[in-house]
């Protein structure tokens, strides 16, 4: 389900208004725009620049709940979950549609789209789906086409989307002698690859694997969608990436792909470099 909160009671939650005609999603990471702090949340950018310098956007919280009624709701078939969008900001003078739900210091009288969410900060560990393109399909399993020669220090596969970054992915065996096992990758290409610390076993042609371009535990890099809804394995992440800490990687299930991890400081910070 997009990205949770792993211990969603220490969280504080209240609702905010979105950011005129943009939608919001259930599971959606938002943020606050710092050209128009003050309008409402939208979807958490795409990485530009190292952890976002280019627009510097802060992300605030995750989406559990929305105001609208059964006259405004819609369901999104890409992210099977329900949604709302707001009106342009002029457009809430006169209006007539209905809104409920809301609790707290706004008025429900108010005809604004609004949002309920789980505030995040620095300590915040979520976890995020893994996926490759579009939300649901799973990041590709690959095939080893040379083994490692002995050495159980690399092996060549099918090509992976982008080159891996060298200390930025992981590459985890669902068959063959060492299924079950993580290791990190030190390589950058597509598919060739290779590890510092040898697997127990010979890595052999036919083998299956996935790679995913985070790291298993630490500091990592990761890019989202444009929707800010799933973590996109396709991502370059040489240049344009958000800074995590993982706790968790996960990539034994096929299309159960996730991560758990805390956003680095320095997307908190308003006025950073």
């Amino acid at each position: 389900m997009a990205f949770t909160i792993v211990h969603p009671e220490s969280h504080q939650t209240s609702w905010v208004p979105v950011y005129a005609a943009d939608t919001c999603y259930i599971g959606q990471i938002v943020c606050v725009d710092i050209a128009a702090p003050l309008a409402g949340v939208m979807p958490w950018t795409c990485a530009a620049g190292t952890n976002g310098s280019t627009h510097k956007d802060q992300p605030m919280g995750i989406v559990i709940g929305m105001n609208a009624t059964a006259a405004n709701m819609a369901y999104s078939s890409t992210y099977k979950c329900q949604s709302i969008t707001a009106a342009a900001d002029a457009a809430i003078f006169g209006a007539t549609t209905q809104y409920r739900g809301v609790e707290g210091p706004w008025s429900r009288g108010d005809p604004v789209a609004m949002v309920k969410i789980h505030h995040i900060d620095t300590n915040t560990i979520i976890r995020g789906d893994m996926f490759d393109t579009t939300y649901g399909v799973a990041p590709a399993e690959l095939t080893v086409t040379t083994g490692c020669g002995g050495d159980g220090l690399d092996c060549t596969t099918g090509d992976t989307d982008v080159a891996t970054v060298g200390g930025f992915a992981t590459i985890y065996f669902r068959t063959g002698e060492n299924a079950g096992i993580y290791r990190q990758l030190s390589t950058t290409h597509i598919n060739t690859h290779e590890w510092e610390k040898a697997t127990k076993g010979t890595t052999n042609i036919g083998d299956k694997c996935v790679i995913a371009p985070v790291n298993a535990f630490g500091p990592s890099r990761m890019q989202i969608d444009a929707e800010a809804m799933f973590i996109a394995t396709e991502s370059d992440l040489t240049t344009n990436f958000y800074v995590i800490h993982v706790r968790r990687l996960d990539l034994s299930v096929p299309g159960g792909e996730y991560v758990e991890f805390r956003i680095d400081a320095d997307n908190f910070c308003m006025n950073r470099a």
